[in-house]
């Protein structure tokens, strides 16, 4: 474990963002907001600094107030890491827009802890972005530690397929097919395809174009962050892609899908944000311009 722990280090000095020249830029801020979620942040920060990657990148942890001793663990085992323990818990998509102030890099990885990242990943990523000068957005295709598949692009939701998905309705023809067309199952999900929006479990986006859709949109209290995101980069004319070429490991755990609790509450309450938000642009969408 000792010499495990020494690697680590030796691998974080190597990749320590303060050894990077001034005047060099960094390609790449890889920012993961956590939230007791310690082991699983152990191991993604492991299968991030065991990427050998050479991209000039740096990696920030934003604590939304864990008592678990994730803040400790960074500290410890991890010290090149930029930790910002958060006072209390502030979500999603404040703790990641925080996050970006403190971001140097090109380009923002948005990154679940409950992740693994791959040797190769974040390059291959990258590369799509310089290839794909209309790509906007760009995530991988997520697989769990089995290697079996998550869907993890969508068509934007409608009011239908919200009842559907979240309503026992969802098992009932024809509403079954609206959790179909939501989640693209009408395809295999091994082909590069420009889709409505990504999860943000892993998601990359230029930070120039971050900036300049508005961040984040702080007022949603749960989910539907990463769906408002990506429809605003569609508004400013840019692609949303997904790339089975790169796959990440996700140990997704679906809550709000067991049943009626108060995630899913949480889930239709943003959901009726996004559309109050949007719903002009949404009806130009479904019925023409």
């Amino acid at each position: 474990m000792g010499e495990n722990r020494n690697n680590r280090k030796n691998l974080m000095n190597m990749k320590n963002p303060e050894s990077i020249k001034k005047d060099e830029e960094i390609e790449l801020s890889i920012i993961i907001v956590n939230y007791n979620t310690r082991e699983f942040l152990n191991q993604c920060l492991t299968s991030l600094f065991e990427s050998e990657s050479d991209i000039a990148s740096e990696l920030i942890v934003v604590d939304n107030a864990s008592i678990d001793g994730s803040g400790s663990m960074v500290r410890k085992e991890f010290p090149s890491v930029v930790l910002i323990e958060n006072k209390k818990n502030l979500g999603f998509s404040k703790a990641n827009n925080i996050g970006t102030k403190a971001g140097r890099g090109r380009y923002f990885l948005f990154l679940n802890p409950d992740t693994i990242v791959p040797r190769g990943s974040l390059e291959r990523m990258l590369n799509f972005f310089k290839s794909h000068p209309d790509a906007g957005v760009v995530g991988p295709q997520l697989v769990f530690p089995d290697g079996s598949l998550q869907l993890s692009c969508r068509r934007f939701y409608t009011i239908s397929s919200v009842i559907a998905k979240r309503t026992p309705l969802g098992h009932v023809y024809p509403f079954n097919r609206k959790v179909k067309d939501l989640l693209m199952s009408d395809w295999n999900h091994f082909t590069v395809r420009e889709v409505d929006w990504v999860l943000a479990a892993c998601l990359m986006i230029p930070r120039e174009l971050f900036g300049a859709v508005g961040s984040f949109d702080e007022k949603y209290k749960m989910y539907f962050e990463d769906v408002d995101l990506c429809f605003r980069v569609k508004q400013k004319g840019y692609k949303i892609y997904y790339v089975p070429q790169t796959k990440i490991i996700h140990y997704h755990q679906r809550e709000s899908a067991r049943g009626f609790n108060l995630k899913t509450i949480w889930h239709i309450r943003s959901f009726a944000r996004f559309y109050r938000k949007h719903w002009f642009q949404l009806f130009k969408r479904r019925f023409g311009k």
